[in-house]
């Protein structure tokens, strides 16, 4: 063959072709690798109705967030209308669907199930007596970041399918065939329209539902299957301070669910479910911490929680919570509601005062939703629901720094902040005398007047007792003289019992009682001695002697109105109770707020000696008690 015939050939058409040809098959196996790593790429099954549907895991979170689980109603077949019932949407365990791979979401720790998705109208649930456990629990940091972005992430997903997933596998075993309702998987979180009417439905979705459960995903079951009222003292802080520590209790939205719930049961980090109820183990713990109070004092026990990393507030708002919940009979006012809620974290201040409407019922006219994006607005007419149930709370509230009173309304407070400094004195134990607050289009309340305040000292009831007890003891001399029913009756106003709080009181316990029952107990003999004695050396230039007198008088009378003993719920005295609570308001409040008072009563002119806790700058003189 000669060259240029090779050469001919060579560049022939036919060796065009053989040369596409190759690049053809590459190019298909290409195209073949690429289909074959998509079919290998993990997805996540779900079973919504009778529809099998998939979702490859890159994009998990846009799918269940989204669109993706949307269905028809399950029982009655109707669309959800866009201004209608959202979709409640509950889990169920299908069948185990194996499919490996390193990065599968739905793999370690637990085999891979097709979850079966239930979307239906509240009305169809009662209706059809459908049986579905509601999880309250604290949402993952990582998740809530990932939500509030719309960010996609493997290890959200994973978290975000595998936490409702191993709560239903571990409720499914106690309550076979029972369905879930999480809200991981059950709301759309990046569809604001859908996600805020859930938001609203919250109550009605715990409250509906027989039982509840807490899902406290720190807490060890050792710390909660024992009997806790047996325990000795150093495990009863361990396991106390586990308990309460749990990240649970630091979040808004758990405290709504908790308190709209029937039956609550709780689920533990391990996934063990507690044979008692979550209302026995609170009532066990708060038996058992009374119990070490007595033994060891209150600010031993508090002081050794506080080193557990840990404070007694949460356990309180846990005991209120209860309260709430339970003691139907109780006056639920927005101060309290503010006290329970106030503590807690949520990421939107908005959402803070919707959880309040809706723990006091509040349906207002318009839209809370629309309502709410006018903060003042909806704080506004929140308070006015509550003055209209006969709730003096809002007119008693706190002022909160930094915040400039509105001209619209310049006795609200708290309508920029959402604070539970702005109510500091916990539950109501009875309703006022007078209920109608708001008369003819205005705020009128009737009150009791105690008196005119006519003078007014900043106290800290510091240092030792017998200097308290005699700035205490001068005072009630230079105002009633020496009185011995007055100076007791002034002590038991200075110095309450701890049981005699409202903070400790118990609802059964608060009723009308004979205000002198406790002065009979006082040595009225003993104690007018002491007042002769002391009230001459009132009159002496003040100097060592006289000092030390006084000193020694007081601390007589001490003994004698019995300051030093123990009171039922505390070892240390009373005294000691009134110092700590003044630094509790410099403490947290950032300056002094307790004091000593000189009333005078209008009808009468008596003079009398109070404790106040007054804030901001008043005209004393024109004030009235």
């Amino acid at each position: 063959m000669s060259e240029s015939i090779a050469d001919g050939i060579a560049n022939s058409p036919i060796s065009l072709s053989a040369a596409s040809g190759t690049t053809d098959l590459k190019r298909k196996r290409q195209n073949s690798a690429a289909t074959l790593a998509r079919s290998r790429e993990p997805v996540v099954s779900f079973h919504v109705g009778s529809e099998l549907r998939q979702t490859p895991q890159f994009s998990f979170l846009s799918y269940v967030w989204g669109t993706g689980l949307d269905s028809d109603c399950a029982s009655c077949g109707r669309h959800f209308l866009p201004d209608g019932e959202p979709p409640i949407r509950t889990i169920g365990a299908g069948n185990s669907s194996s499919q490996p791979s390193v990065i599968d979401i739905t793999q370690d720790p637990v085999s891979p199930w097709n979850l079966r998705i239930f979307n239906r109208h509240l009305a169809c649930i009662k209706a059809d007596k459908v049986d579905y456990v509601p999880i309250s629990h604290a949402w993952h940091a990582t998740v809530a970041t990932a939500q509030d972005l719309r960010l996609e992430s493997i290890d959200v997903s994973r978290l975000v399918y595998q936490t409702p997933l191993r709560t239903l596998l571990a409720l499914t075993a106690k309550f076979p065939g029972c369905e879930i309702w999480h809200d991981y998987l059950s709301v759309p979180q990046w569809r604001p329209d859908v996600q805020g009417r859930l938001l609203l439905a919250i109550p009605d979705i715990y409250n509906h539902a027989a039982k509840t459960v807490i899902y406290l995903d720190d807490v060890g079951a050792t710390h909660l299957l024992g009997q806790v009222k047996d325990s000795p003292y150093d495990k009863f802080i361990i396991d106390f301070a586990a308990i309460i520590r749990s990240r649970w209790f630091d979040r808004m939205w758990v405290t709504l669910e908790y308190i709209q719930s029937n039956h609550v049961i709780i689920l533990t980090e391990d996934y063990t479910i507690c044979d008692a109820y979550a209302r026995d183990i609170c009532h066990q713990l708060d038996t058992a911490h009374s119990k070490w109070i007595k033994r060891r004092s209150n600010s031993t026990v508090t002081e050794d929680i506080w080193k557990q990393n840990t404070t007694l507030k949460r356990m309180t708002s846990w005991i209120d919570m209860e309260a709430w919940k339970n003691e139907h009979d109780m006056h639920r006012t927005l101060g309290w509601a503010i006290g329970i809620l106030g503590h807690r974290k949520c990421q939107y201040t908005r959402d803070y005062f919707l959880a309040l409407g809706k723990m006091l019922d509040f349906r207002p006219e318009q839209d809370p939703l629309v309502l709410i994006e006018n903060r003042f607005q909806y704080f506004f007419s929140l308070v006015t629901y509550a003055l209209q149930q006969g709730d003096y709370s809002p007119l008693l509230f706190i002022p909160s720094l930094g915040e400039d009173a509105d001209p619209r309304a310049p006795w609200l407070r708290g309508y920029s902040t959402g604070t539970w400094k702005l109510w500091d004195m916990g539950r109501c134990h009875r309703k006022a005398t007078s209920q109608p607050i708001i008369r003819d289009g205005k705020i009128q309340p009737r009150l009791q007047t105690v008196g005119i305040i006519e003078r007014f000292e900043y106290y800290d009831f510091g240092g030792d007792a017998e200097s308290v007890m005699d700035y205490i003891v001068s005072k009630v001399v230079r105002t009633s003289g020496q009185d011995p029913q007055a100076l007791c009756e002034a002590v038991d106003r200075v110095f309450p019992r701890n049981e005699k709080k409202a903070v400790n009181m118990e609802w059964k316990d608060a009723k009308h009682e004979d205000a002198s029952a406790s002065m009979l107990k006082c040595d009225w003999d003993k104690i007018q001695g002491l007042l002769e004695k002391y009230g001459p050396l009132l009159d002496i230039e003040p100097g060592q002697e006289a000092t030390q007198q006084r000193l020694e008088i007081a601390k007589k009378m001490i003994g004698a109105l019995k300051l030093s003993k123990e009171g039922k719920d505390a070892r240390e005295s009373r005294l000691e109770l009134a110092a700590g609570e003044a630094d509790w308001f410099l403490r947290e409040y950032g300056t002094p707020m307790e004091g000593i008072s000189q009333i005078r009563c209008k009808i009468c002119r008596r003079r009398s000696v109070f404790r106040l806790v007054m804030w901001g700058a008043y005209p004393i003189r024109s004030a009235s008690l």
